[in-house]
């Protein structure tokens, strides 16, 4: 390693970084050669890169499409997590080699999915359309070489639209049924998509809607989501007929002008990949990747990311989604090659690194 890389400055075992340099997981080795060791690409860097389809999770996923690009029949498009549109999202996580004949044909029936006005619905209809399941998708698509799409921009623009109407982060659907009055799940999935389409392409409104979600983000220190009297104002609102429900939100917070935020446990327990939720880690790498700076309000979150690491800079799967993917990654419980170097990303960046 050269001297001042980001696996240095963290002082990253060098049998961790053979390990993550393993030729079973492509991606993973030439993003640490690039990121953490700060090499620039040579002839063997880009052929492992164009190995990448032949990860095993990509494999299996690969197989199981079918002759047309989908998963199964538009009306399961959002089957989780076997639909369609769930494989666009984790291809992108794995990234898969956008250049592939498969891949594409799968992008090209993934962008016949998407509504006029730029989203992704859970149904095939406008009503079913949902930020995340957006976000996720155009940010899966971005990521498999289709950044400069300007049906990736489109998606981009009704997540901003959606913003500009609500005022707030968050579904039209979820408005008013939250205490929170936004989605905190919604902010880093927004972030991550952004952070993958150069910023000259982002619609008007962009900037204004990464800027909320990192206020967001930052104001609850990433970990808090829900206060603990989401679980009452819950019950009271669907104990009500539809029709009483108006303006009950805002007479529960005058009822209740303090409210006690705490960690959701859910994101401290890292997992890859991730669906429509995230966790800590995954946050930071969103913020990261829009350019925010490790503030204070951060403090927490990124001493869990440490504090998870094990004796040789390894950081285990902890929440996982397979048996219920086309094809598992990795193992749960064991060190995970793609957390290990989220994780390091992470670190760095806190040192004004990557």
């Amino acid at each position: 390693m050269g001297r001042g890389t980001a696996a240095e400055r963290l002082r990253v075992p060098d049998a961790t970084v053979e390990w993550l340099l393993g030729e079973d997981n492509p991606a993973v080795a030439v993003l640490t050669r690039r990121n953490l060791l700060g090499e620039s690409d040579s002839a063997e860097t880009r052929a492992l890169w164009t190995q990448r389809n032949e990860y095993p999770a990509v494999v299996g996923i690969l197989a199981a499409m079918r002759d047309d690009g989908s998963w199964d029949v538009p009306s399961r498009d959002y089957q989780k997590y076997r639909g369609t549109l769930w494989q666009m999202v984790f291809l992108g996580e794995l990234m898969a080699d956008g250049s592939d004949e498969r891949v594409r044909r799968a992008a090209d029936h993934t962008f016949s999915r998407q509504l006029s006005d730029g989203s992704w619905s859970a149904t095939g209809r406008a009503d079913g359309s949902i930020g995340c399941l957006t976000a996720n998708v155009g940010r899966g698509l971005a990521a498999l070489g289709y950044e400069r799409d300007e049906r990736v921009a489109r998606a981009l623009g009704y997540l901003v639209d959606v913003y500009r109407e609500l005022g707030v982060v968050n579904c039209r659907q979820s408005s008013g049924y939250q205490l929170n009055g936004y989605c905190h799940m919604l902010a880093p999935k927004i972030l991550l998509f952004l952070g993958v389409v150069p910023e000259n392409l982002w619609p008007d409104g962009a900037a204004d809607l990464r800027d909320a979600c990192v206020e967001r983000l930052r104001d609850k220190q990433v970990l808090r989501c829900l206060p603990e009297e989401s679980r009452e104002f819950q019950d009271i609102l669907w104990s009500v007929p539809s029709a009483e429900r108006h303006g009950l939100r805002e007479r529960f917070l005058a009822e209740h002008p303090t409210l006690h935020y705490k960690d959701k446990p859910g994101w401290t327990r890292f997992g890859f990949p991730r669906s429509y939720n995230s966790d800590a880690l995954e946050a930071l790498l969103a913020l990261a990747g829009v350019g925010e700076r490790p503030r204070e309000e951060y403090h927490r979150a990124i001493e869990l990311v440490r504090a998870q690491a094990d004796s040789e800079m390894r950081w285990a799967m902890r929440n996982t989604l397979n048996g219920k993917m086309h094809a598992d990654v990795e193992a749960k419980g064991q060190p995970s090659k793609w957390l290990t170097l989220r994780a390091l990303r992470v670190l760095a960046w806190t040192e004004g690194g990557v």
